[in-house]
């Protein structure tokens, strides 16, 4: 499976929190082809790791889910959604 052209493009920090607001985009962690990867889902785009650092360091990023193992976290939503 290959990812859409506008996956491609690395995200600017301003560009992530943009589109974060939009309903039902996520922060999610996947495997690239050599090391983990970010990505704003469904429509973004790649994420650096200094800028997914800067995202996650947000009072306003949680977690969506528990991930595969309890306690780490895959994907995260902007705004304080949980309560």
């Amino acid at each position: 499976m290959s990812l859409p052209r506008s996956m491609m493009r690395t995200m600017s920090l301003k560009a992530a929190v943009e589109a974060l607001h939009q309903p039902g985009h996520l922060l999610v962690l996947l495997h690239g082809r050599t090391k983990p990867e970010f990505y704003v889902m469904p429509d973004g785009g790649l994420v650096s790791e200094a800028t997914a650092r800067k995202l996650l360091e947000r009072p306003d990023v949680q977690p969506h889910d528990s991930g595969l193992l309890p306690g780490h976290p895959q994907s995260w939503r902007l705004g304080n959604w949980r309560k």
